[in-house]
């Protein structure tokens, strides 16, 4: 089964951390709907076979859209794809944009998983990352959500916040915990270039995040989901009830996917490909009926890709697998340049499994670049 994500792009105002595509001060929306209408017919050729289980409104903030739109956007869906009954569909939300009737308004336009963007529970820090809403708005967002009849909730945190303690970190989890939801997402913030946080690092005017508080928050991250009983299946993500994101997991797992909207990116297998990280770019681009900008990936790029998305998982590398890819010599190449981190403790081999100790998960991405093939 497939995938699709699309990208909603609009926002009331930007995020000092996002560093995702977003446009802020459109209240028209009927053109980009229009548009990505057409780009869905346009691109439904593009997966082997148009079979979908997932689908996926990001963003952006894609509640801002009306009723017409969110529904819009399936029925465009529907007419290309085959997309199955018990497919997962998926709306992030802000917590300010939900009320009961937006909630209500989302459920019987179809999607049935929502991904609230909680980020903290603390006013301060949400006022420091300019966040729209208040923490009161977040819980009551959540609980609104399953008075609605959302069977799948999930909320995002962000940990390694400049001036963040180890016990406001608590407070956060533990107010999540307590919610009705079955899914959580919490990611160390990054300061990526363009973003105001950047802007403001640079400057001296943003304390810096020292590695072992960061470290210590993820080690209390795990410890709490544990005791609540979410099982951790990537580096970020938690669920309960065994309710992962299957959208997401293709992502980990080389399955395929279409991406529509600006700035969305697309793999079908054997190629990737992406639209212009502008609305009038993309725009122009589906109004002139051309194809995205793309590339075919190599065998090098394709072994290390495997590598980073399956390290990121509980389940790591299936060295069965790996070695039926991409042969015996590839395979003994992995486990030489894995031979520090697996004598460090770092990597552990357990049968034909190859994963990271949790405690490494943490630094994993400057340790998974040693197991790349040059």
């Amino acid at each position: 089964m497939n995938g699709i994500y699309v990208h909603i792009p609009f926002c009331i105002s930007k995020c000092h951390y996002c560093d995702f595509y977003s446009v802020t001060g459109s209240k028209d929306y009927s053109e980009f709907i229009g548009t990505l209408s057409a780009e869905t017919g346009l691109r439904a050729g593009y997966l082997a076979d148009r079979n979908i289980d997932t689908v996926y409104l990001g963003g952006g903030t894609p509640t801002l859209l009306p009723e017409y739109g969110l529904s819009g956007i399936l029925k465009a869906l529907n007419r290309h794809f085959m997309i199955s009954a018990d497919a997962e569909i998926t709306i992030e939300a802000n917590p300010d944009d939900l009320d009961a009737h937006k909630l209500k308004e989302i459920k019987e336009a179809g999607y049935n998983r929502i991904s609230i963007g909680v980020q903290s529970f603390s006013d301060k820090q949400l006022r420091m990352m300019n966040r729209r809403h208040n923490a009161m708005q977040a819980e009551t967002a959540v609980a609104m959500a399953a008075d609605a009849g959302f069977p799948r909730i999930s909320l995002d945190l962000i940990y390694g916040i400049p001036g963040m303690t180890l016990v406001q970190w608590q407070e956060n989890l533990r107010k999540a915990v307590l919610l009705p939801v079955n899914h959580i997402s919490a990611y160390h913030l990054t300061i990526e270039p363009g973003t105001v946080f950047h802007a403001l690092k640079e400057e001296k005017k943003l304390p810096d995040v020292k590695e072992a508080s960061s470290f210590q928050q993820y080690l209390l991250l795990r410890q709490l989901m544990d005791d609540y009983g979410f099982e951790q299946y990537e580096i970020s993500n938690f669920t309960r009830n065994n309710e992962r994101s299957r959208h997401n997991s293709k992502y980990w797992t080389g399955e395929r996917y279409l991406g529509l909207g600006p700035a969305a990116h697309s793999f079908n297998g054997r190629e990737r490909h992406w639209n212009p990280r502008s609305l009038a770019g993309w725009t122009k681009q589906v109004n002139d009926e051309k194809e995205p900008e793309g590339e075919v990936l190599t065998e090098d790029m394709k072994v290390n890709e495997y590598i980073m998305t399956r390290l990121r998982t509980t389940e790591g590398i299936d060295l069965t697998d790996y070695t039926e890819r991409f042969g015996e010599e590839e395979y003994q190449r992995l486990l030489q340049s894995a031979g520090i981190s697996l004598r460090l403790g770092d990597l552990v081999r357990n049968g034909n499994n190859l994963s990271f100790d949790h405690e490494a998960w943490f630094r994993s991405d400057k340790l998974i670049s040693n197991l790349f093939r040059i």
